[in-house]
């Protein structure tokens, strides 16, 4: 019996077939990214792997989202940043380096993969390219909707906890804070976030603080809401009270105003906290309103501040106005209130105030005097001294701060 010859595949065919197997193998490699943890970490490592060398994630500012491998990619961005070019090819030093510029979810990103052998960035380094792009559209897009998914519940179970539980439903509750890594029974802290312009808070800047809270892996709960129709949108916070969260919200607190409450672990509590931190959120404001550099209010604990601060931010605010500008209607004077403010802010302290104000110390004295015959009572008693300060707190602060600083004052 005759067997007959296996047909003779053309070898332009059994090239394109090796290509199609090559291709779906490395796509195969690739598409079992997608269903990690962190599938984009995941991503650009087995891309690293089959380049047989580095592969990196910019954002659109240079900051490096993943990386593997040993490539410069410092230098690796320098070259991407000095031009516009969707793609490049270039060498750094023994590496061969190949970038895209690709459109994800959240803006421009650059893939850049890098080889010390040419001949594997010639053989694969397009088809890398082009898989990868397409692999990170999606992954970025499956963590956009589940992004809006976390951010609906997280919205969801923070305004439930605001408008108040019965003690009986902590459990349920506890249990869904879990699902946000904050563990059962903790102490937590409520927080308020404002811009420090004054303006009101919108989506984009809730959007920040929840990102940032992410890149730094700390389990924040925020939702952006208005007390009343007048008042200026903020963003409410829930965070656990830990050594962690209060580093992150010193560093929020460079440029963003925050009221902090003092720290409890009863979520019946979370109203009483949270009014605990609008007080504090008022406090930073007002700060703000008198500081040189109010970016560096610094955020505002309400279980922290001294007892002057407690008593004006407790009072009846327009009350408190009103008996406030009826103790400082004598000083009907410019610069006899600004010689009282600084003369308080330098801890009554003759020569400091003079030089502040750019004025002989005699000065100084002959205008406390007058102070003294307009309020009707000697500037060094306690009571005098008291009164004064809470009238003048805000304005003592921020001037205090300009001593401090060495700015003085003309």
């Amino acid at each position: 019996m005759v067997t007959a010859a296996a047909p003779q595949i053309p070898e332009g065919t059994q090239r394109k077939i090796e290509e199609l197997e090559s291709t779906l193998e490395l796509t195969n490699s690739l598409l079992g990214a997608i269903s990690s943890t962190d599938p984009v970490r995941t991503l650009v490592a087995r891309v690293g792997v089959l380049c047989h060398g580095t592969a990196v994630i910019y954002d659109f500012e240079g900051n490096v989202i993943a990386s593997t491998g040993d490539a410069p990619t410092q230098l690796i961005w320098n070259e991407v940043s000095a031009t516009a070019r969707q793609e490049l090819t270039l060498e750094i030093g023994r590496w061969h380096v190949l970038t895209r510029r690709v459109s994800l979810q959240e803006g421009i990103h650059v893939l850049a993969i890098a080889s010390r052998g040419e001949e594997r960035l010639k053989a694969i380094g397009e088809l890398l390219l082009d898989t990868s792009e397409r692999l990170l559209g999606a992954a970025y897009g499956i963590q956009h909707g589940a992004s809006l998914r976390d951010r609906r519940d997280n919205e969801q179970l923070l305004a439930s906890l605001h408008d108040g539980i019965l003690p009986s439903r902590e459990h349920r509750f506890w249990s869904r804070l879990s699902q946000f890594r904050i563990p059962g029974y903790v102490d937590l802290r409520a927080l308020e976030f404002a811009p420090v312009s004054g303006d009101s808070a919108d989506e984009g800047f809730a959007a920040a603080l929840l990102n940032r809270a992410r890149a730094d892996d700390l389990p924040l709960l925020i939702h952006l809401r208005r007390v009343d129709h007048d008042a200026p949108a903020t963003v409410a916070g829930l965070v656990q009270d830990t050594p962690t969260s209060a580093q992150w919200i010193d560093a929020v607190a460079v440029g963003t105003l925050v009221g902090v409450s003092e720290p409890f672990s009863a979520l019946a509590r979370v109203p009483a906290a949270v009014h605990e931190a609008e007080t504090a959120l008022g406090i930073a404001r007002s700060r703000a309103a008198v500081l040189a550099t109010p970016e560096h209010v610094g955020a505002v604990r309400i279980d922290r501040i001294d007892l002057s601060t407690w008593l004006l931010s407790h009072a009846d605010q327009r009350a408190l106005h009103d008996h406030i500008a009826q103790v400082l209607a004598p000083i009907d004077d410019g610069v006899l209130l600004d010689t009282l403010i600084t003369f308080l802010a330098a801890e009554q302290h003759i020569g400091v105030t003079a030089a502040a104000l750019f004025v002989h110390p005699n000065t100084v004295r002959y205008r406390l005097s007058k102070v003294e015959e307009l309020i009707g009572a000697p500037i060094a008693a306690p009571s005098t001294i008291a009164n004064l300060v809470l009238a003048l707190y805000p304005q003592i602060l921020g001037r205090g701060e300009e001593l401090r600083s060495g700015a003085g004052l003309g």
